[in-house]
């Protein structure tokens, strides 16, 4: 609806279940904005180009339908139409889901910024990779930052090639909240890559405890849930994983996991053939392959 800025409502947090009720935390995680990015290829930008800006106008057109919208919503004498695409906006108007825009450059962020300023409206930056340049700028507006990867190539031709490895690091030094995602390039399918992210941060200055957080906290508190999930504390959710080891380090296998309190099946085809040939090698009269006459 505008033209290709908005991706609409953000998918709801969902844990483990029969049904998506069940597993569902929050259906009304917010907004998520693709920003019209003033920044093409890895050429980085310092002014915002035509396009941009008419992006950008069509954004605030938006919100703008969506304010008058309401206001008429409300008015009970005036004959308005259900707009569910306006209807669905109604929660960041009134700040009680945040405006999640992706946003990389410097430009493109300080942009976001003064939107959110100007609109009122919760904000957290998805991807974030010029954050600590405007470092000042997000704590002074409590603006989150939720990386989008560690692992990630440079963005410029002038940048060292674990530019990307240092963000986390960067982050916690400069004092801005964030967290640690592992879907720039790969969306859900590759969390099972997130530790190694979290980990990766480590090897490349962000203290081993800040590492963890931030992928268990912190994303829990950015994202409102920080009294539900996140911690091991007296009257949250019991949802943990048990392993033989450092979570963040490829050796360690996961021996369990709960949501919830509920014990969480980690049986699957692989571990089944697993099973299935350790007992072929325990049969009477086996002779193994390296003894084979």
């Amino acid at each position: 609806p505008s033209g290709g800025l908005v991706s609409g409502k953000a998918a709801a947090i969902q844990l483990e279940g029969w049904t998506s009720e069940d597993m569902t935390l929050s259906d009304s995680a917010g907004l998520v904005v693709n920003w019209p990015s003033s920044s093409r290829g890895r050429r980085r930008r310092t002014e915002p180009t035509d396009n941009t800006n008419s992006g950008i106008e069509r954004l605030k057109k938006l919100f703008d339908d969506a304010r008058a919208y309401r206001a008429l919503r409300q008015d009970a004498s005036a004959d308005q139409r259900l707009d569910l695409r306006l209807e669905s906006m109604a929660d960041v108007l009134a700040g009680i889901v945040p405006l999640y825009v992706r946003a990389d450059s410097l430009v493109d962020i300080q942009a976001a910024v003064g939107f959110a300023i100007e609109q009122k409206c919760k904000l957290i930056i998805l991807g974030g990779y010029d954050a600590p340049h405007c470092a000042e700028l997000l704590k002074k507006n409590n603006v989150p930052v939720v990386i989008s990867a560690v692992y990630r190539m440079p963005q410029r031709a002038n940048e060292p090639e674990d530019y990307a490895y240092t963000l986390p690091a960067r982050l916690h030094k400069a004092g801005i909240r964030f967290c640690i995602s592992s879907t720039d390039r790969s969306e859900t399918w590759n969390t099972r890559n997130l530790p190694y992210h979290a980990g990766t941060a480590i090897a490349f200055g962000l203290p081993a405890e800040e590492a963890l957080k931030a992928v268990t906290i912190y994303p829990a508190m950015i994202f409102g849930l920080g009294d539900k999930l996140g911690s091991l504390d007296a009257g949250k959710d019991a949802t943990f994983i048990v392993t033989d080891g450092d979570p963040l380090d490829t050796r360690t296998q996961v021996l369990g996991a709960y949501v919830q309190g509920r014990n969480v099946d980690l049986s699957n085809r692989q571990t089944q053939l697993y099973e299935k040939y350790q007992q072929k090698y325990t049969q009477p009269g086996h002779i193994p392959p390296n003894r084979q006459p």
